[in-house]
């Protein structure tokens, strides 16, 4: 066993460093005829320090989700912290609440092993509901999320279905407008928000990808994860691509703070834990911001950022409760080590 975790911790720093050293391929690279082979495993941090190998080949597989697993946690901001718990089934406890179907709606939806009082989804909550009076919802899929990796990224197609299901449900009974809809996912909440976009037929406002999960995801196989058809407009945000994050672009728009794969402030991050949060992070503070100082240049590498050869390219601003819907293609930018993270121009 101590040989087998030595030989996955250093699979893992192989990885974590080619990371770094690399960055992600450049969007106008041909896709390769092959993807890279998959991960067989990754470690977790369970607790500070202590780390637990995800066997992503043996694992006992459980992809069954049924809408009774998803509780919709509705908030908004004359009730910021305490939400009302709406299932599908009574969809009608929507009533007695301030919900509207005129106001703006966002569903925040957490990764594997969260749940509705994870940091992801307390720092959004807190962020949009200062700034904006919307219709809130967070998405817990805790009783498919705890399951082991493999089954829970097995069931990520599922799962957004009844998170689009729900949608529908609120358009035929409030009247609600699939277009003022947007979607926040981080992780494998990233990757469920493509697919809920996708069964919405990419009607809803936008998508923000926070560092979407990496591990068994493919470029070639869309069908299963985010990318730029699942919404009008889908902005991606990278901060530990090619370990837990997915390393390459998938949005319209691609945001690589840092390179995209580790980030300043995380020290030697051996699980990748720090950089992937970092994402979600860095979103709140821009939301939070009166003037989002998250500016970014278009490039076609990290490399070519830090040289200076982008300085005349087009400049957008990574994140935001109101995305840069103007921006295309792939953005790098360089944060600082603790907060405030944004630097500015």
């Amino acid at each position: 066993m101590y040989e087998y975790k030595m030989k996955v911790l250093i699979f893992v720093l192989t990885v974590f460093f080619g990371t770094v050293l690399s960055g992600p391929a450049p969007r106008n690279e041909a896709v390769p005829e092959d993807d890279p082979e998959p991960m067989k495993y990754f470690l977790v941090e369970t607790s500070p320090g202590v780390y637990q190998v995800e066997d992503l080949v043996n694992a006992e597989i459980d992809t069954r989700a049924d809408e009774t697993d998803i509780t919709y946690h509705f908030f908004n901001q004359r009730d910021p912290l305490v939400g009302v718990d709406i299932k599908s089934n009574n969809i009608d406890a929507l009533r007695n609440t301030r919900f509207s179907a005129s106001r703006e709606s966002l569903f925040v939806i957490h990764g594997w092993k969260n749940n509705n009082e994870s940091d992801v989804n307390y720092h959004v909550r807190e962020a949009i509901l200062e700034k904006h009076n919307i219709n809130l919802f967070v998405v817990d899929w805790s009783p498919v999320a705890g399951k082991n990796y493999v089954s829970a990224k097995g069931s990520v197609v599922k799962v957004g279905q009844h998170i689009a299901n729900f949608v529908k449900s609120l358009a035929s009974r409030y009247g609600l407008r699939v277009s003022t809809v947007s979607l926040v996912g981080h992780s494998l909440g990233a990757q469920i928000a493509g697919n809920a976009g996708a069964a919405l037929n990419g009607e809803v406002d936008h998508i923000v990808g926070l560092d979407p999960a990496g591990p068994l995801f493919t470029v070639r196989n869309t069908d299963e994860r985010l990318d730029p058809t699942d919404g009008k407009f889908v902005q991606v945000i990278h901060t530990n691509g090619g370990l837990l994050g997915f390393k390459s672009a998938c949005g319209d728009a691609d945001y690589y703070p840092n390179g995209g794969g580790s980030q300043p402030g995380c020290g030697l991050d051996i699980a990748g834990t720090c950089a992937h949060s970092r994402a979600y992070v860095y979103y709140a503070e821009a939301v939070l911001s009166n003037q989002n100082r998250f500016v970014s240049e278009q490039c076609s590498s990290y490399r070519d950022y830090g040289r200076g050869n982008c300085k005349s390219n087009d400049k957008s601003v990574m994140g935001g409760y109101s995305v840069d819907a103007r921006a295309s293609g792939d953005y790098y930018l360089d944060t600082n080590n603790n907060s405030p993270y944004a630097k500015g121009e």
